[in-house]
C-alpha cells in the first residue's frame, strides 16, 4: 500500500454525557458574540464627509445606526477628522458667525523666547484663548476710496477694523500641547440696504451680540452723518473728497480693568488724520470739547463722542464674539450696568436719525447714508431694570471652518453578509479547535485511554480477557472472539 504525505487523525465520540448541550448550547452563545463583534468590526467602511463640528461627528453614533459599540469594536472603523489649514488672508468666522476676520499673522513663541514665524495655522476646533483687541481702527471713505456700490449709497463711508491677538492650544509632534498665536482683523462696514455685515443673529440665544449689532448699525450711520455734517463747510464737504484714519487704542494697558474704566470718555487714546491735518492731542474728551471747534488740530469735534462709542461697540462685540467675557477689562456687552451706560445715547441718536431722515425728505433733499435704522435692531437705551432680565454673555468660542472626516458607513447588505460569514467561520473555527485542546488535555491527564482508537481498545480487551481464560484453564479455538469467564 502507497503511503501518501499527507495524513488523517483517527477520531472517537467523547465519553461524556454532558458534551453535546454544553457544545452545541456554547457555540449558538459564540456565534452570537462573535456575529455581533464582526459586525462592529467589519460591518462598515469609512467614507469622506465635510464637517463643520468634528467632535460631534466623531462622537455622533448615527454613523452605527444609533448603536453605541465599545471603541475597541470599531477601532478600525472609527471616525476621525483631519485638522483644517488656514492660511494668511483666509476670512473666518467664529461658531456665532456675527463678524468676519481675516488672519493675518501666526507665530509660536521658541525656548528662548525668540519669535517662530508660521506660514499657517493648523487648527482643529480649538477654543480660542486669551484673546485681546490692541487697536481700533476707523478709516473713513471718501468717494476715491471707497467702491462704487458705497459711493452710490453715500459720500462717506466706514471701515472699522478690530486688531486681535488671540492663542489655541495645538498638539506638537512631541504630543506636548504649545500655545500657537495668531492675529485676526475683524471688519464692520455696511455696504448696502440688502447686505448685512453679520451672518446670523438671535436676540435670545446671543442677546449680549445683538446689542453689539445694533450700537455697530447705528452708530456706522451717526457718525458718517456728523462726518458729512462736520466738514460740510470745509474744501473737503464741497468737494465730496472726505479721508480720515482715525486709530484707537484703550488707554489703560493693565489687565486688571474695572468696569469705571469702560463706562469713562477716554477709555481709549484717539490718533487721527483728517483730510489735510491731524489730531493734536490723544484725549477724546479734548477732542470733543466743541469750544476749540475753530482751532486747527481740533478738527470736528461733534463727531468724536460718536466715534468713542463706536470704537467701544466693536471693541466689545469682538471680545464677546471671540467668547471673552472679563478678559483684561470686563465686556460692556455681558453686564447690565455696563450696557446701559454703553447705550445711554442710544434713544437720542434714534430719534435724532428719524428727524434728520424726516427734515430731508420734507425738502426733498437726498439724505446720505440712507439705509434705515428700523432693521430688527434695539431702537432704544438698555433698562438694567427690566424683568426678567436677558441673557447676556459671551460662550466659549471656536472658528467655525469645515473639516474633512473619515465616517463610517453600513456596508452593502450582501457585502456585509459575506464579510461577517468569513470571520464568523475563521473564528468559529480557533474557537472549536481551542475547545477541544482543552478538554483534549484536561481528559488525557485523567484517562490516557482516551487517545487510544476504538479498534485499538477492542484489541486491548480481547487480548486482556485471552490472557485471562488462559490462567483459568479455558481453551479456546480460533473462531471464538470473546470469552466470558
Amino acid at each position: 500500500m502507497h503511503d501518501s504525505f499527507f495524513t488523517y487523525n483517527l477520531t472517537r465520540p467523547y465519553p461524556f454525557r454532558w458534551f453535546t448541550p454544553v457544545t452545541i448550547i456554547g457555540g449558538i452563545i459564540i456565534a452570537i458574540l462573535v456575529s455581533f463583534f464582526n459586525y462592529a468590526s467589519t460591518g462598515y467602511e469609512l467614507v469622506q464627509q465635510p464637517s463643520s463640528d468634528p467632535n460631534a461627528t466623531i462622537v455622533d453614533p448615527s454613523s452605527y445606526g444609533g448603536i453605541h459599540f465599545p471603541s475597541y469594536f470599531t477601532a478600525s472603523s472609527r471616525a476621525t477628522c483631519a485638522s483644517t489649514t488656514l492660511a494668511p488672508n483666509a476670512l473666518i468666522f467664529t461658531q456665532n458667525n456675527a463678524i468676519p476676520y481675516t488672519l493675518t499673522s501666526v507665530w509660536r513663541t521658541k525656548d528662548d523666547g525668540s519669535r517662530l514665524n508660521l506660514g499657517s495655522l493648523v487648527y482643529h476646533n480649538n477654543m480660542l484663548q486669551d484673546c485681546n483687541v490692541s487697536r481700533i481702527s476707523i478709516d473713513v471713505l471718501g468717494k476715491y476710496t471707497m467702491n462704487q456700490q458705497i459711493r452710490a449709497a453715500s459720500p462717506v463711508g466706514l471701515s472699522v477694523d478690530a486688531f486681535v491677538t488671540c492663542s489655541v492650544l495645538i498638539d506638537t509632534p512631541e504630543r506636548v500641547q504649545r500655545p500657537t498665536y495668531f492675529e485676526i482683523k475683524g471688519n464692520y462696514k455696511l455696504i448696502g440696504p440688502e447686505v448685512k455685515p453679520f451672518l446670523s443673529r438671535n436676540k435670545t440665544s446671543s442677546t449680549s451680540l445683538w446689542w453689539g449689532e445694533s450700537m455697530l448699525y447705528m452708530y456706522w450711520l451717526v457718525t458718517a452723518k456728523a462726518y458729512i455734517d462736520s466738514a460740510e463747510d470745509t474744501e473737503a464737504g464741497k468737494s465730496q473728497t472726505y479721508n480720515a484714519a482715525i486709530t484707537l487704542r484703550r488707554k489703560d494697558s493693565t489687565d486688571n480693568g474695572t468696569g469705571e474704566e469702560t463706562m469713562s470718555d477716554d477709555f481709549f487714546t484717539t490718533e487721527c488724520y483728517v483730510e489735510s491735518s491731524f489730531c493734536g492731542t490723544n484725549v477724546t474728551s479734548e477732542l470733543a470739547d466743541l469750544s476749540k471747534a475753530k482751532e486747527k488740530w481740533h478738527p470736528y469735534p461733534k463727531i468724536w463722542s460718536r466715534v468713542n462709542l463706536l470704537g467701544k461697540a466693536m471693541y466689545f462685540t469682538v471680545l464677546a464674539d471671540l467668547g471673552r467675557n472679563d478678559s483684561t477689562v470686563p465686556n460692556m456687552l455681558t453686564h447690565p450696568n455696563l450696557l446701559a451706560n454703553l447705550t445711554t445715547n442710544l434713544t437720542s441718536e434714534v430719534q435724532w436719525w428719524s428727524s434728520a431722515r424726516a427734515a430731508a425728505k420734507s425738502k426733498n433733499e437726498s439724505f446720505a447714508p440712507h439705509w434705515d435704522a428700523d432693521d430688527g435692531l434695539a431702537q432704544k437705551t438698555f433698562d438694567s431694570n427690566q424683568t426678567p432680565q436677558p441673557s447676556l454673555g459671551a460662550a466659549p468660542a471656536f472658528m467655525s471652518t469645515n473639516y474633512i472626516c473619515q465616517v463610517p458607513r453600513a456596508k452593502a447588505p450582501g457585502t456585509m453578509f459575506f464579510t461577517i460569514l468569513v470571520a464568523d467561520l475563521v473564528l468559529l473555527q480557533s474557537f472549536w479547535a481551542v475547545f477541544r485542546l482543552v478538554i483534549d488535555t484536561v481528559s488525557q491527564r485523567k484517562d490516557p485511554r482516551l487517545i487510544y482508537c476504538a479498534g485499538c481498545i477492542e484489541k486491548e480487551t480481547y487480548t486482556g480477557s485471552m490472557e485471562l481464560m488462559g490462567r483459568g484453564g479455558v481453551q479456546l479455538d480460533s473462531r471464538t472472539s470473546l470469552a466470558v469467564w
